[in-house]
């Protein structure tokens, strides 16, 4: 993904020079505008798709994610843009949102979402992430910052979704103490991001107790991993006991619904996992889930 930095770079670099920036007041307010957010957006989604090896293009799956993600945003509080949602070939457990209405997926997320309504809380958050446009209020709390340092702080965050050693070198081109303090989402973000986000997934029919029990399991392989090495979603979404506790009480507030993945989850899943070289473990567990009927019927 090496060349979205400099693309982002002429998008914010010419939105700047055709209008002066303007005043960094509240968080509402922002540096970018929700039209700058949607070209910067399609410009870094158009490259992903003819420059990007690891864009996944299937179109199984793509419409598989594309349903999904919009029965979700159809039911997110304050939803004004489209949304587009496509997979990355990376065995990774991370998602990432883009300026304007574009959500990333790694396929390694998708194949270890225990549950449909795992994979639907994580879209669910970064659909809450745009909605809410935390990437243009992140920018616009950075009020002493030059043009050139919002650009280098915009291409971490954005790269830091999914290639973080890119973000920090973007970060080091331009006042790297600066922008990589604000990496991370803030804590208020997250919060507000599952907030939004577990509304979403109880509107949309989904188990919310699913968001918690997706941050315990990430939250867990940390601790069980050899290096401590974190996942890339937890490098830009941390995990706190607190933000677990939080999540796990609003959920438990919510009437219980017990969701029936669809027959198509288990399906992408399995041929995700096919895909990554555990055909035999895939087609396996399809079968099984087939068989224990582990899925809902549409008949």
């Amino acid at each position: 993904m090496r060349a979205i930095f400099p693309l982002l770079f002429a998008a914010l670099a010419g939105g700047a020079a055709a209008q002066p920036l303007p005043d960094l007041g509240g968080a509402g307010s922002g540096v970018l505008s929700p039209q700058m957010e949607r070209r910067i957006g399609e410009s870094i989604v158009r490259d992903i798709r003819f420059r990007e090896p690891t864009y996944l293009d299937d179109p199984e799956i793509a419409d598989y994610l594309a349903g999904l993600g919009e029965r979700l945003a159809q039911a997110t509080p304050g939803t004004r843009q489209e949304f587009e949602f496509f997979v990355m070939r990376d065995h990774t457990l991370n998602a990432f949102a883009l300026p304007g209405g574009f959500v990333g997926v790694h396929s390694g997320l998708i194949s270890s979402a225990e549950t449909e309504s795992e994979l639907a809380s994580v879209l669910a958050h970064e659909i809450a992430h745009v909605t809410q446009r935390h990437i243009a209020r992140m920018l616009g709390q950075q009020d002493q910052l030059q043009l050139p340092v919002m650009v280098a702080l915009a291409a971490a965050i954005l790269l830091g979704s999914s290639r973080p050693d890119l973000a920090f070198g973007a970060a080091a081109a331009a006042q790297a103490g600066a922008v990589q303090a604000t990496l991370s989402y803030s804590r208020d973000f997250e919060r507000e991001a599952d907030r939004v986000g577990l509304q979403a997934l109880e509107a949309a029919g989904f188990d919310a107790r699913a968001m918690p029990a997706f941050f315990e399991r990430m939250q867990r392989s940390t601790r069980l991993s050899d290096d401590g090495s974190l996942p890339g979603y937890l490098r830009t979404h941390p995990v706190t006991t607190e933000r677990i506790a939080d999540a796990q009480n609003k959920s438990a507030a919510m009437p219980y619904r017990q969701h029936l993945d669809s027959a198509e989850f288990h399906l992408v899943r399995a041929k995700l996992r096919a895909e990554a070289g555990d055909a035999r473990d895939a087609v396996g567990h399809f079968e099984a889930s087939v068989r224990d009927r582990r899925y809902a019927s549409e008949a």
